[in-house]
């Protein structure tokens, strides 16, 4: 495997997708049902609109504005939105875009994912744990 390889040699291909009008539980089951810990969102036509990492789910729990929240799921499925914490419009990546590439936004930017997308939809989601394997295994 070498850096100008494409993403699509290592990115996650069964990804998970939740819609943006998903209620709070929802999308914790999810992330508890796939042990995963990127979620992407999409709106009604299945568009990317963002992503909810688990680091915005445990967030959640130190915020002075949820302070109130039980861990009933009714209640926070009443005050929490999937919109008000997620990421809205994150940086993608075509899987054609090489490993370099991508290495070199996430040693750019300050999140461990994104989402891998081709005409419009996703198709995988690449993290830095995916790099880091290539790293240990393939260098």
């Amino acid at each position: 495997m070498e850096v100008n390889d494409p993403i699509s040699t290592i990115m996650s291909r069964s990804v998970v997708v939740a819609n943006q009008f998903h209620n709070f539980s929802e999308v914790l089951e999810l992330f508890s049902k796939h042990g995963m810990h990127h979620l992407p969102i999409v709106d009604g036509n299945d568009r990317l609109v963002g992503i909810v990492s688990s680091n915005d789910l445990m967030k959640i729990f130190i915020d002075p504005k949820y302070k109130s929240i039980s861990l009933n799921s009714d209640e926070a499925d009443k005050l929490i939105n999937i919109p008000d914490i997620m990421t809205h419009d994150p940086i993608t990546v075509s899987p054609t875009d090489t490993i370099r590439h991508a290495a070199k936004i996430f040693a750019d930017k300050k999140f461990l994912a994104m989402p891998v997308m081709e005409n419009d939809k996703v198709v995988g989601i690449l993290s830095v744990k995916d790099l880091v394997h290539v790293i240990a295994y393939y260098s």
